[in-house]
């Protein structure tokens, strides 16, 4: 004897997404907090940075800091991850598609505009553009890429060299000092990016036309710039 289900084939059973548990929340939250309280530590205190000073700004204990870290170095390896990389990440996912030449005016655009809007950033990554995990390891790698790829193409006159990388990082490191220093007028950032492509090789009617293109979001609505990524 046979019964209508033996015939009807059956459905596949489908499988929820497990939650985040509320514990897991917590700890994600606590992370966020011991991160946020190690780039406003960075920023006033720099190399002198302590845990003690990271937990007492977080209001957390010193044990629960080595629940989320092993020590100092991985704290700052994840500020790094959280001041520069993450952004420089963002920006080369974005901007993939594009001549390198205008990803390059993007990125280097996104890191100055972030630092006007939160000086306390910007501070935080001039003290890790002092330490051995920063530009090196980090934005440096997604900076080779640009420069490797313009100069396959014959677009930049400069590969990814240590010259060519010194000039492109110290110009960004200085200008955000002189952002947070308050010192940046109107367009500064534009004439910036400008600058950077001189340095690169391209030429001045060029940089000036590409960095315009990277500051008119309208030009490339494909790209997701949003108003970090605003050059004026």
């Amino acid at each position: 004897m046979y019964s209508f289900c033996d015939f009807v084939p059956a459905m596949p059973v489908r499988t929820m997404p497990n939650a985040p548990s509320r514990g897991h929340k917590k700890r994600a939250r606590t992370r966020e907090q011991l991160v946020a309280a190690g780039v406003a530590v960075l920023a006033e205190r720099g190399e002198a940075l302590t845990i003690s000073d990271v937990t007492s700004r977080a209001q957390v204990s010193n044990g629960t800091f080595y629940n989320y870290f092993t020590d100092r170095d991985e704290l700052i390896d994840a500020l790094v991850q959280h001041s520069l990389a993450a952004l420089a990440a963002s920006a080369s996912g974005d901007t993939a598609e594009m001549d390198p030449a205008l990803r390059f005016a993007v990125a280097t655009g996104r890191v100055l505009k972030r630092a006007a809007e939160d000086p306390t950033w910007g501070r935080a990554v001039l003290r890790l553009s002092d330490h051995r995990r920063s530009f090196p390891r980090e934005v440096g790698r997604f900076l080779k890429v640009d420069l490797a790829a313009g100069c396959e193409q014959g677009r930049f006159d400069f590969g990814p060299d240590e010259i060519t990388l010194d000039a492109v990082t110290g110009l960004i490191a200085m200008t955000i000092r002189r952002i947070v220093r308050g010192e940046a007028g109107p367009g500064h950032v534009k004439r910036v990016v400008e600058r950077a492509f001189r340095q690169i090789g391209i030429e001045a009617a060029e940089a000036v036309r590409l960095a315009a293109e990277a500051a008119d979001e309208s030009t490339r609505p494909d790209v997701r710039v949003g108003r970090s990524g605003d050059l004026d």
